[in-house]
């Protein structure tokens, strides 16, 4: 599963990985569900990427009240998104990518849960395969998204069984165009990460709480 990561890299390299202009969030190190997020899409219009906040916990669009809809839908399973009700429509319409620069998991250490970040070796961004939804009635819009996972590589594997989608530069335009509306034409993008591109390592437990947001908590930690 995906239920931590960060974003931290300069507006340049953002920029020019993704492709949209003027993409710099404020530097964030303990992303959390249900806050705002970063997501980059294409309109439908054919027009060009845009880069927009979606709140992380998708509500499909058929649900009747937001407010009542109990589903923490943070996550879904990149195996059977087109075959979800909650998830059919937007694998179809309404893929995005999360710009991120690595991401947390937890592993039982001596019957405590520790927590690793994973990163780039290089030390690039990374760009996470999401899906986005669109709810409206009366009043405000409400824009959600959720993060596609996988199956686990060998780096994430000792940690946890799944990990997000990570989506290469080359697979940008087919993940993201609005027209393709085939699932199975994607199914190559959805694997597990190549192996010798990630590095995980320990980091303090400070992380574990969602209110806690700064820079040390990327920082590797021997306790």
């Amino acid at each position: 599963m995906c239920g931590r990561y960060t974003l931290y890299h300069f507006e340049d390299d953002l920029d020019t990985l993704f492709g949209v202009v003027g993409l710099a969030p404020e530097p964030r190190y303990n992303i959390a569900p249900s806050q705002q997020v970063v997501i980059v899409r294409q309109r439908g219009d054919g027009g060009a990427r845009e880069a927009v906040s979606a709140r992380w916990g998708l509500v499909p669009h058929w649900v009747k009240d937001p407010s009542t809809f109990k589903a923490n839908l943070i996550n879904a399973r990149a195996e059977g998104a087109a075959d979800k009700p909650s998830f059919r429509d937007a694998m179809r319409r309404s893929r995005c990518l999360l710009p991120a620069s690595g991401f947390y998991e937890w592993a039982s250490t001596g019957g405590r849960k520790r927590p690793y970040h994973i990163r780039r070796r290089d030390g690039g961004p990374l760009a996470l395969a999401g899906l986005w939804s669109l709810w409206q009635r009366e009043g405000e819009p409400l824009l959600t998204c959720t993060i596609l996972t996988t199956a686990a590589n060998a780096v994430v594997r000792p940690l946890h069984d799944r990990m997000p989608v990570i989506v290469d530069a080359a697979g940008f335009e087919r993940w993201l165009d609005p027209a393709l509306d085939d699932p199975d034409a994607l199914e190559d993008l959805l694997g597990p990460y190549d192996d010798e591109a990630l590095e995980a390592y320990p980091v303090g437990r400070a992380v574990g709480n969602p209110a806690i947001d700064r820079a040390d908590l990327i920082e590797p930690d021997a306790g």
